[in-house]
């Protein structure tokens, strides 16, 4: 196995790791990185993102192939970008979406490390 394909694979179980935490404690994580108590609507977007980083891991894992960590880092781009537009755009929730950006990006700039060819 390459550095890369090891780093791939490290890349999978963190999202599968950081998706877990969002899933199983969305209320704090909310509350952490937001602005105090969360409330229903925080909680349920902290779930369904930690869903989709479980789900983004789980594929990366079982899927062959140096493609896997390339698409997971488009998704992750795709990701930081459209939390940065919140961020900008929401002032309520700016704190919240920046976190998410940044965690976003670091998942894209890993990913794309692991699935470049060299």
């Amino acid at each position: 196995m390459t550095d890369r394909a090891r780093g791939a694979d490290l890349v999978h179980a963190a999202h599968v790791v950081h998706g877990g935490v969002l899933l199983l404690r969305p209320a704090t994580v909310a509350a952490r990185v937001g602005r105090g108590a969360a409330g229903g609507r925080e909680v349920a977007v902290v779930r369904v993102l930690g869903a989709r980083h479980v789900v983004q891991g789980i594929a990366g894992l079982a899927g062959p192939g140096r493609g896997w960590p390339v698409l997971g880092a488009t998704v992750d781009g795709l990701h930081a970008a459209s939390m940065a537009g919140v961020a900008v755009l929401d002032r309520e929730h700016r704190r919240a979406a920046t976190a998410s950006a940044l965690v976003a990006l670091a998942f894209a700039v890993v990913g794309g490390w692991a699935g470049r060819r060299g």
